[in-house]
């Protein structure tokens, strides 16, 4: 008999994480995975990392950004649990900006993520020309926090300013993940229950 008939196993999430290239997404991926900053280079293709915290187990896919990888991002998206989108926010080039508020309008008008929680990271907040909350309000009409969007379909939406030095970062985005899958199962068994009544 197993001894561990009341263990519960680690809620497993896959994360899918996009943004143009340059925004810091590997820089990200591996300071949560080995807690330090390491310099990358420019991802072609993708890169793949399990990270165990906090009882959930997060297998999270870091896309390449290039615009002839952007044509593919489609094929990464089918069961995804969360997207993060990671926009440079020390990025002033306005065909730059515009280029990233379109893939991302793109991205939540996706079928394939109806219903997926998105996390708007935007990156590099450590660096002195970096967009503060109002200039990133004003360049991207988002407020730091969390939200509700509707563009065709609707989704919890938490924008959060970060930097892939403060490995405090994770703590704060696991954190939402556990509250946000807390609540679809809580929404599942609701739902079960309300089947069973009728």
């Amino acid at each position: 008999m197993s001894l561990c008939i009341k263990c519960k196993k680690d809620t497993e999430v896959h994360v899918v994480m996009l943004g143009l290239a340059g925004s810091g997404k590997t820089s990200l991926l591996y300071q949560w995975k080995l807690n330090e900053f390491i310099d990358t280079i420019p991802t072609i293709g993708f890169n793949v990392e399990t990270i165990k915290r906090k009882k959930q187990s997060l297998t999270l896919w870091d896309v390449g950004g290039q615009d002839q990888i952007i044509r593919l991002w489609k094929h990464y998206l089918f069961g995804a649990t969360v997207l993060f989108y990671v926009i440079d926010s020390a990025e002033r080039d306005f065909q730059r900006i515009h280029q990233t508020k379109m893939e991302l309008i793109k991205l939540m008008s996706n079928d394939d993520l109806a219903g997926v929680p998105f996390i708007i990271l935007f990156n590099k907040s450590d660096l002195p020309n970096s967009l503060s909350e109002e200039e990133i309000e004003d360049e991207y009409d988002f407020k730091i926090g969390e939200k509700q969007l509707d563009i065709n379909s609707v989704h919890k939406v938490n924008v959060m300013r970060i930097s892939a030095l403060d490995p405090q970062n994770f703590t704060k985005i696991l954190d939402w993940i556990e509250l946000i899958t807390q609540k679809k199962k809580q929404g599942r068994k609701e739902k079960m229950r309300e089947r069973h009544v009728k």
